[in-house]
């Protein structure tokens, strides 16, 4: 599947500090412009190791139905942590084919305040895995180019080495990510290029 950019990005959002990129035709290139926006946003607003929880006891649940909603619908979304020193690393993650061939689901919402995402097999360098054993917090972006919407979610991240424990999800899964959300953010970003399919 092909896709097209439907407008290049304003100049003016350069001045505002955001990054300005292009999205190419192939699809293979989709993920690089994708992770670049997703970094400046993530990277600006991850808490750092020793941050305190956003959440207090009385505040409302982080993620509404909206938002649960919204990452449901999503086929991928770009996980940001950082070790205990600050240096960052974003990476995009897709729904993974089930044996019949449809999709699996990207990421599971269990309650209004956590969230799963599965862990496969990758490039075996586990820098997300490696990050979050030093510094648990973590961003998750999920983008919708189509409503040129974004939901941007942190937390703090602990691993699951149970692979059984969702395989009914996930039979391929290694092991898992339980994010305990503290905050779930929506944005409408006209500096998203529209995609349309070619």
């Amino acid at each position: 599947m092909r896709y097209a950019t439907v407008s290049k990005l304003n100049t003016a959002a350069a001045q505002q500090g955001r990054a300005v990129f292009g999205i190419f035709t192939t699809r293979a290139c989709v993920p690089a412009a994708i992770a670049w926006h997703a970094a400046c946003v993530c990277i600006a607003h991850r808490p750092s190791p020793a941050a305190a929880p956003i959440r207090s006891m009385h505040a409302p649940a982080p993620l509404t139905d909206d938002a649960i909603t919204f990452i449901d619908e999503q086929a991928f979304l770009i996980v940001a942590t950082s070790d205990d020193a600050g240096n960052s690393d974003c990476s995009y993650r897709g729904r993974q084919p089930r044996a019949d061939g449809t999709p699996a689901p990207l990421v599971a919402c269990v309650d209004a305040r956590t969230l799963v995402l599965p862990d496969f097999a990758g490039n075996n360098l586990f820098n997300t895995i490696g990050n979050l054993l030093v510094n648990p917090a973590i961003a998750l972006l999920f983008v919708d180019f189509v409503r040129q919407t974004t939901w941007l979610v942190q937390g703090r991240a602990t691993i699951d080495e149970d692979a059984g424990r969702f395989a009914a999800l996930w039979p391929d899964a290694r092991r898992y990510v339980i994010v305990d959300v503290e905050c779930a953010q929506p944005r409408t970003d006209a500096t998203l290029p529209p995609l349309v399919l070619a």
